[in-house]
């Protein structure tokens, strides 16, 4: 009998440990800020503009994408390629995407999928605003940060030994089927003091649909204005 609750109490103080060593997702958001460079260096990624060469993946023709963030509510992203033009833009609930001359609303799924397109590039400032929505998980490399919004939701894999996000995996619904959008964030390298990957391998679903490289760029100021 004695060996028994022996047994039970040195179970009981490990798995008390274990909780009293799991990190929350407030401390690991801010081990994050500390990782990107700190706050004031953070800052500068609430308004910049990129311009990136796409590798694609599903067919022979290249291009490029030049991207206008501003956080956390306007993202706006001109694809060129050889045979086409396409300018997708969010503002807040928002969305537009223009090809060539025509220009239609984004709706339902098309609307969605563009608000995961800047949520996997919520820094960890905006993330540390978003706690309350946010749950924590881990595997054997990595904390899991699961933001949910409304119908849609991205989990930001960060790197145990780094704190920078190395992944970030989004979840749609279209209609009864889910759909999730998987990407790989490499070669980080520090820019005016704040990390940022140079180099994004995206999936739809298991597809490697592109591999994007980093060729420019700047931090600009905040627009004055939004629709």
């Amino acid at each position: 009998m004695k060996t028994v609750i022996k047994i039970f109490l040195t179970v009981s103080l490990f798995a008390i440990a274990l909780h009293a060593q799991a990190p929350t997702s407030e401390v690991v958001v801010n081990k994050m800020i500390e990782a990107y460079g700190g706050e004031k260096s953070i800052m500068q990624l609430n308004n910049y503009e990129q311009f990136w060469h796409i590798e694609t993946k599903t067919r022979d023709t290249n291009g490029t994408d030049t991207r206008a963030v501003h956080m956390p509510i306007l993202l706006r992203t001109e694809l060129v390629y050889p045979h086409k033009t396409e300018v997708r833009t969010l503002i807040n609930d928002y969305g537009t995407k223009q090809f060539g001359q025509k220009k239609v609303q984004a709706e339902g799924a098309m609307l969605d999928a563009m608000k995961l397109q800047l949520m996997r590039l919520f820094h960890p400032l905006v993330l540390k605003e978003k706690l309350g929505d946010i749950t924590l998980s881990e595997t054997s490399e990595h904390y899991v940060l699961d933001l949910k919004a409304g119908s849609i939701s991205a989990e930001y894999f960060v790197s145990k030994k780094s704190y920078l996000i190395e992944k970030v995996v989004g979840h749609l619904k279209m209609g009864s089927q889910g759909m999730e959008f998987l990407t790989l964030y490499e070669d980080y390298t520090s820019l005016n003091g704040v990390m940022l990957p140079r180099k994004e391998v995206k999936y739809a679903g298991s597809v490697n649909t592109a591999v994007m490289r980093l060729q420019k760029m700047t931090f600009t100021a905040p627009p004055q204005k939004h629709r």
